[in-house]
């Protein structure tokens, strides 16, 4: 039985990390769409501070994975990028504010469902404090876009 650290990972958890390198970059990536596709200055704002969060996660996994001595890929998922072509179409037609938020609820939906995935089949990690971290903060921007989100519809 090898003992796994978090600079001598064992193969499944890297294929783990590098998961979430990818659904993180796909998070910020999405965020700062959804910041530019909002004309709500204060909504924009926490957008990219969520993007700003994303890109931690990110740097911090990246780093797992060359420690690792791998090369970590950012390249966008297929799904990923469609949402945020629809994003921006939805912007150039004039959607507001409130589809905005509906977007990045349901972009937080995925993330949110990712780690849950992750953290309930693979509970002994190496890199699980880093996991339950991540994913608490991941929890927390989910509630805080929901919350804004339904604060949103009832002042409409």
């Amino acid at each position: 039985m090898t003992l796994e650290t978090k600079t001598k990972l064992l193969p499944e958890t890297l294929a783990v990390v590098h998961d979430l390198v990818k659904i993180n970059a796909d998070s910020r990536d999405t965020f700062l769409e959804l910041a530019d596709a909002t004309a709500n200055a204060s909504v924009a704002i926490m957008f990219r501070e969520l993007a700003d969060e994303r890109n931690r996660n990110v740097a911090e996994l990246e780093s797992l994975v060359k420690f690792n001595q791998q090369t970590p890929d950012e390249t966008a998922s297929v799904a990923a990028t469609y949402h945020r072509i629809l994003i921006g179409l939805r912007s150039a037609l004039g959607a507001g504010t409130a589809t905005m938020l509906n977007e990045a609820e349901s972009a937080e939906d995925k993330i949110q469902n990712k780690y849950e995935e992750v953290l309930k089949h693979e509970p002994g990690l190496a890199v699980s404090d880093i996991l339950h971290r991540q994913y608490s903060a991941v929890r927390a921007a989910h509630q805080r876009v929901r919350a804004i989100r339904d604060a949103h519809r009832r002042a409409s």
